[in-house]
């Protein structure tokens, strides 16, 4: 189900607080994973895409593998926060992972995510050919970390 507030996702996640982080792009996607408290966002791996059969049953194994309940997925608004043609291809990719594996997810707007990830990677010390088999999935965790640190400020005890 796509939850359109970050409010209505955690309600709907209840107790179940592994959540995937999802970078998507359209030659690989960005994995990141959250601990079981929902707190801390973890790296995970780079997805090489294929086709969207392969696509979806790879990550329809993720979750399953994973325990994972839930996804944040990166939204591509342009820099004056308009969709762009990519936003339909990131919508359209997500109703199909919920068809194929009936998990709730939250698009979360990704601007700057990319540009975060490549400093970290820069001050990490990695060349740029290391940097990018890493930074998607870095993206994907900031992606991830940002709902999280949101979701804080509302839940109550």
């Amino acid at each position: 189900m796509l939850c359109e507030s970050i409010e209505g996702f955690f309600e709907a996640l209840g107790a179940n607080r592994r959540i995937l982080g999802l970078d998507f792009g359209e030659k690989k996607f960005g994995l990141a994973v959250s601990d079981s408290t929902g707190t801390i966002a973890m790296p995970h791996s780079v997805y090489l895409r294929r086709n969207m059969r392969q696509d979806l049953g790879e990550l329809n194994a993720i979750l399953k593998r994973e325990g994972i309940c839930a996804a944040v997925v990166g939204l591509p608004l342009q820099l004056d926060g308009m969709e762009g043609e990519m936003c339909a291809v990131v919508r359209s990719f997500v109703q199909k992972l919920i068809k194929k594996s009936g998990i709730y997810v939250y698009l979360h707007d990704e601007r700057y995510t990319t540009a975060m990830a490549s400093r970290t990677t820069e001050s990490l010390g990695l060349r740029r050919k290391e940097s990018q088999k890493v930074d998607d999935k870095i993206s994907a965790a900031l992606i991830l970390q940002q709902v999280l640190d949101m979701a804080k400020g509302i839940e109550t005890p």
